[in-house]
């Protein structure tokens, strides 16, 4: 193996670890562990949500903000400075006092989530060279599975014996030291800015009008339901399955370790199945599982029905992951190149609106009607209205260069 080959390799371990450690611990290991801190922290469902719309938030602006960073302070930096910041925040976590500080923690959790992706696609995309680009970067997005595995094995070993602090503390130290080990390894490379900033700013306006607006609402909405149908389903998982539906903490770990393993494989899976079936169809056939998913937990209450409630793992795990991959492939074999990347910069903020609507209004149906079955029902309905919508769209196959040019 050359230099450059093992160079290529090592940058795409670390960025998947990275995308391990910001989204799997910054943005899920709360959820997971939710009524542990409840009990030391006392918090109703209505704040939990009300937190969780704020992750949200942070995440949105995040994401508006991390192309104009990216462009000033340069790529690297960028990433080193967000795997940085989400130690910090993790490490704030374990100390934390009350549910005030608890937020502000993991708002900048999510946000550091977000500033962490765009660079990091624009650094691998100097890096790795592109026949290795694909398998690179499907890695790399498929590391929340692999972050949400290892939630897993805290919630059954570390959180019985030493107390939520602990997970916090401990996945501090870890993300502490990946930080270091980065810096040390990557601190020759330099991130990519735009060269011709400029050209680029005059020319938005033109693109945004070139755009189909039929087909590009479609595909916001899209992603928008999205986020209400995937982001909640993980917000409450924990909370309805032990203080509702009957199950125990144990279980509930089983299930995000399901989520995980089943996540590390699907990305890859329905990505090589959307090759040789359309992207549409496989999106069709992934909120359609979506949607099983959500019937499935829904049925599964009473603290007995395991094999429905590990099915619905099964099938989360599937749709969740392929969902973040499908939508940006079908983007860009719809619009190409240029006009894609302003669709999409688009689209994210409509998925962190879909998921600070779905947090929200989870916490707002439990407090009123003392149920989180009402949340689970409307992600039910958001995902067979996401696969209505993938019906509705052209296939990538006939639209490609007939409905945006390239070039927008």
């Amino acid at each position: 193996m050359s230099s450059g080959s093992r160079k290529s390799v090592e940058t795409t371990l670390l960025f998947t670890a990275f995308i391990a450690a910001t989204y799997g611990f910054g943005m899920y290991l709360f959820p997971a562990m939710v009524e542990s801190v409840r009990l030391d922290i006392p918090f109703s469902y209505g704040t939990m949500g009300t937190i969780s719309g704020f992750v949200q938030a942070g995440f949105m602006i995040c994401a508006l903000l991390a192309g104009f960073l990216t462009v000033r302070f340069g790529a690297m930096p960028m990433i080193l400075g967000s795997i940085s910041l989400c130690a910090i925040g993790l490490l704030g976590l374990a100390v934390a006092p009350n549910i005030i500080a608890m937020a502000i923690c993991l708002t900048v959790l999510g946000g550091a989530a977000a500033a962490i992706w765009v660079p990091m696609v624009e650094v691998a995309r100097d890096h790795i060279s592109k026949e290795h680009q694909g398998k690179a970067l499907g890695l790399m997005s498929s590391g929340t599975s692999y972050g949400v595995f290892i939630n897993s094995f805290l919630l059954t070993t570390l959180l019985p014996q030493q107390g939520w602090r602990s997970l916090w503390l401990a996945t501090g130290v870890l993300v502490g030291l990946l930080a270091l080990v980065a810096m040390l390894r990557l601190r020759s490379a330099k991130g990519e800015t735009a060269k011709d900033a400029l050209t680029e700013r005059v020319s938005v306006a033109s693109r945004v009008k070139a755009l189909p607006k039929a087909l590009t609402a479609a595909i916001l909405f899209m992603m928008f339901l999205n986020g209400l149908s995937c982001m909640p389903y993980q917000t409450y998982l924990s909370a309805f399955l032990q203080a509702e539906a009957g199950y125990s903490a144990e279980t509930a770990a089983h299930m995000w370790r399901i989520i995980g393993v089943v996540g590390m494989v699907s990305g890859f899976a329905v990505g090589w199945l959307a090759d040789r079936i359309t992207v549409r169809i496989a999106m069709i056939l992934t909120y359609a599982v979506l949607a099983g998913s959500c019937a499935l937990l829904l049925n599964a209450t009473g603290g007995a029905s395991y094999e429905f409630l590990y099915i619905a793992a099964v099938t989360f795990g599937i749709t969740f992951y392929a969902i973040f991959g499908l939508v940006p492939a079908y983007i860009s074999h719809v619009f190409g190149q240029g006009s894609a990347a302003l669709v999409f910069a688009f689209g994210n903020i409509a998925l962190g609106l879909g998921g600070i609507v779905g947090n929200i209004l989870g916490g707002a149906l439990k407090v009123s009607s003392g149920s989180f079955e009402p949340i689970y029902m409307v992600m039910l309905g958001a995902a067979v209205a996401s696969a209505v919508l993938s019906m509705l769209m052209p296939s990538e196959q006939r639209a490609f260069g007939e409905a945006v040019p390239a070039n927008g």
